[in-house]
């Protein structure tokens, strides 16, 4: 953490033999270190998507609690194989497990409902505009100014996002999986808010983010048992154990330790070259959706999606020119 290093007095060695420095004192992680952490959950989150739809056939809140239940028990299982208690794991600032919740729920939760209602290629794009999104943000709150490049490439992924939703061009016909898209942009529009806040407020501990998945797990339940239709145990066997492996799965990785090493990074690291890192991430996450055969690349999706990726090009060349 930040600023750690400064607070504890080290011991001064009584001698130094053959010339030796003595040992330097521990440094916090340099920023490029923690980016490249950070940027790396892009490889994880490239399979949430595929998961998403895998596990359709379980009720969304359903879905939602199961999965960030599973992340739980990951971080949970994590600190007993390292010697650490769990619940160090909870001493979370409340902010600090709002906005978390706000970012992890409410981006997953929206995303996974969003594709109960429109086609999982354009739901997943749709859903990345959030690295643009994130831009704007931090220049609206003074963070980091954002670059003639990266005003541009938010103008192309927006006008991505207006050819998916103008009518004629949405499956279906005029308005087709309108409301589908708009839960994707919402979901953006959570993880966005909280990627850019997040490095505003204390750290609280390291896998903070696994109480955050225990508090969505607990919501998204309680959801379920208000609103969402009741599911009997002999229905649960007849789902698919495809769907509950991917539940499972969506949880373990880009629910958990994805979040977990995007944490770390927007907490430690670059936030404008992260935004960078994760706009790969619909990119891979498309093209394994078409490769499991969960998605179709029509010439709609490849120019919608064409411009999405060119703006988030186009953006992170902008970061780059910084």
């Amino acid at each position: 953490m930040p600023h750690v290093a400064a607070s504890i007095a080290w011991p001064t060695l009584p001698m130094v033999r053959q010339g030796r420095a003595p040992s330097p004192s521990p440094t916090p992680p340099s920023v490029r270190v923690a980016t490249l952490i950070g940027g790396s959950s892009v490889l994880v989150w490239s399979t949430a998507a595929s998961f998403a739809v895998l596990g359709s056939a379980l009720p969304p809140l359903l879905f939602l609690a199961g999965a960030f239940a599973s992340g739980f028990l990951a971080f949970v299982v994590a600190r007993l194989v390292r010697g650490q208690s769990p619940l160090e794991m909870l001493a979370v600032p409340l902010p600090v497990l709002c906005l978390l919740v706000l970012g992890f729920l409410g981006h997953n939760g929206l995303y996974v409902t969003a594709l109960r209602y429109a086609p999982a290629a354009q739901v997943n794009l749709i859903s990345y505009l959030w690295p643009l999104l994130m831009v704007v943000l931090l220049g609206l709150a003074g963070i980091a100014r954002p670059t003639a490049l990266q005003v541009f490439g938010s103008l192309l992924g927006f006008a991505g996002l207006a050819w998916f939703v103008s009518p004629g061009v949405a499956d279906g016909g005029p308005g087709g999986g309108l409301f589908g898209y708009l839960l994707a942009f919402l979901a953006a529009c959570c993880f966005a808010l909280y990627s850019a806040l997040r490095s505003k407020l204390s750290a609280g501990p390291p896998d903070a983010a696994g109480a955050a998945c225990g508090v969505a797990a607990l919501i998204a339940a309680s959801l379920h048992l208000l609103f969402g239709a009741p599911v009997a145990l002999d229905a649960l066997h007849q789902v698919e154990p495809l769907a509950i492996l991917a539940m499972v799965l969506i949880g373990v990785g880009p629910m958990g330790l994805a979040n977990l090493l995007w944490d770390y990074g927007v907490r430690f690291g670059d936030g404008r070259l992260l935004s960078a890192f994760a706009y790969l991430t619909p990119v891979l996450s498309t093209l394994l959706l078409v490769t499991l055969g969960l998605a179709v690349l029509t010439s709609h999706v490849l120019i919608g999606g064409g411009l999405i990726l060119s703006g988030i090009a186009v953006s992170a060349l902008g970061v780059r020119k910084s």
